[in-house]
């Protein structure tokens, strides 16, 4: 017969009892797992609301927006025309287009269109306030258009 040395080891120190799973977990108290209570959970659900209606309050109000993106018409309302900054495009639009445009993004009234401003064809980029893009328009078209009730 081989010589098994734990085999023996175990046989001869071996005691009822000795090798009770339940008297060992008793010995050496476990900690107790987490349980779910209900103030556990109604805080947990308070604190994820909270998270919740701060990120919404955040992305609403535009603090992420960058300046490319139009802001809200409410500040056309309250500010004057020289100080809201706004983003505009044209690619190959007739002038009656790119002044309704332009009443539409800054929400002002553009005066002093030509007679035959349908001939007139604009492609551009502006970023700025909508006196420099008038200004601007007035320069490359030699015209003579206005903000209403904004004089220089």
């Amino acid at each position: 017969m081989k010589d098994n040395k734990e085999i023996d080891f175990i046989a001869k120190h071996y005691r009822k009892g000795h090798f009770d799973a339940d008297k060992a977990l008793r010995r050496i108290k476990p900690v107790r797992r987490f349980r779910w209570t209900a103030t556990k959970t109604v805080a947990a659900s308070a604190l994820i609301a909270v998270v919740g209606a701060t990120a919404a309050i955040i992305y609403n109000t535009g603090y992420f927006k960058t300046s490319s993106e139009p802001m809200e018409q409410t500040q056309s309302v309250i500010a004057a025309p020289e100080t809201i900054v706004r983003v505009i495009d044209f690619e190959d639009a007739p002038l009656p287009v790119v002044v309704e445009k332009i009443k539409e993004i800054y929400g002002v009234e553009v005066i002093g269109l030509p007679a035959n401003a349908s001939g007139y064809k604009l492609s551009l980029h502006y970023e700025g306030t909508a006196i420099d893009l008038l200004d601007t328009i007035n320069d490359i078209l030699a015209t003579d258009m206005r903000i209403s009730g904004y004089e220089d």
